[in-house]
């Protein structure tokens, strides 16, 4: 069951605010405003000194994933909390900085450095603030990680690991290597460039300046402590194709789908809504549309298909946070947001969803990411109320 939930997305600071973007369907790429010292004289005291110690030279990259780590756990006491970050690479434009002075200034170079390189220091720092001694780590699936990150919580809550568990996807830290990188690949729209997911004219995905994180609890713990179920996650998959190019897999989609409906124990029959990887890149956007024509079967041209990143850009590793976010609030919410920017549709035998929001009931989402590599991951949300 997910228990809390905070996301920085689409210059929104709050779910409020992320909220009103969705409803609203109006992109929005640029990274929320929000002030550290602000928000830490609203926190918790022990909280706000931890958090004021060990984020004392933080990254804004780091400093964002400790507020919505914060945001998302809330007053609850969760002693055994296990922490999951999604992704890998986490702090490259950190790293970029710390070569940069390296050069310039090799004997003033800090040592904290030794630590702050590995991936798990995102997960540690978390930890210490919030005092969570459960299972940690770090899992890397590409831009498929946040949904990889979520299996990996729900299995742990699942076998008994722990009781709750937080997932984190921490908002993107690039350097302008790999910024130049992805350019000259051809993945990136152009500068200033819209996003345009499912669409003839799409040419490339717009990078997101987004991080988001959720609290996964057993029921019999949120029953306990009666805290309010947000959401369920009911099922998950995650695969990978043999294929280390970053071009996209059929048949890992599908069985990633597929997987997550099984695991789930549901059918294309109970589905109200697909939340979709769609990038913005020709490439891959044609390949889900297959990918969704040979799970969805006679029910393709009935079930809605969205695109988040649309709305708020590609959050890489972080998407499938963030964007689960956006499936809780929209189940809540009894709303299907709109795929800005979607005028001229790359199939009509599939129901893709235009720019305009719709007002109808929206009870199961399957949310897909998908990464480099032919990493393929699903998950399926669930209103509570359909389990209770």
């Amino acid at each position: 069951m997910v228990t809390g939930a905070a996301v920085l997305a689409g210059g929104a600071a709050d779910l409020s605010g992320f909220d009103a973007l969705l409803r609203a369907s109006r992109p929005c790429m640029e990274a929320p405003t929000w002030d550290w010292d602000g928000w830490l004289g609203g926190a918790e005291p022990a909280v706000a000194a931890r958090a004021r110690r060990v984020a004392r030279t933080a990254s804004p990259a780091l400093r964002s994933s400790i507020r919505v780590s914060v945001d998302a756990v809330g007053s609850a006491a969760l002693p055994d909390l296990g922490v999951v970050v999604a992704g890998s690479n986490l702090a490259l434009g950190r790293g970029y900085q710390a070569f940069e002075k390296f050069k310039a200034e090799p004997a003033f170079l800090s040592p904290r450095h030794g630590y702050e390189f590995y991936d798990t220091h995102v997960m540690a720092s978390i930890a210490e603030i919030l005092g969570a001694r459960g299972p940690g780590m770090t899992v890397g699936g590409a831009s498929g990680s946040g949904n990889v990150a979520i299996g990996v919580a729900l299995d742990l809550v699942r076998h008994g690991r722990t009781d709750a568990c937080l997932v984190v996807g921490p908002m993107p830290d690039l350097s302008p290597v790999e910024r130049h990188a992805l350019r000259t690949m051809g993945a990136l729209a152009e500068p200033h460039g819209t996003c345009r997911p499912f669409d003839r004219a799409a040419h490339g995905f717009v990078p997101g300046d987004a991080c988001a994180a959720v609290l996964l609890e057993s029921e019999a713990s949120a029953r306990q402590r009666r805290a309010p179920i947000m959401a369920e996650i009911a099922g998950a998959c995650w695969v990978q194709g043999a294929n280390h190019l970053p071009s996209p897999d059929l048949d890992s989609e599908i069985r990633a789908m597929t997987g997550a409906l099984t695991d789930a124990g549901a059918g294309i029959d109970s589905l109200d809504l697909v939340s979709a990887h769609a990038t913005g890149t020709p490439a891959g956007d044609a390949v889900e549309c297959e990918a969704l024509r040979a799970v969805l079967g006679h029910r393709a041209a009935q079930i809605p298909v969205n695109a988040p990143k649309s709305l708020f850009g590609h959050a890489l590793h972080a998407a499938g946070v963030v964007e689960l976010v956006a499936a809780i609030l929209q189940i809540k919410g009894g709303f299907i947001h709109g795929t800005a920017g979607l005028t001229d549709p790359i199939a009509d035998d599939l129901h893709l969803v235009g720019p305009a929001t719709i007002d109808r009931p929206v009870r199961v989402v399957l949310s897909n990411s998908f990464g480099f590599g032919s990493i393929a991951a699903s998950i399926l949300v669930r209103d509570p109320e359909c389990v209770q």
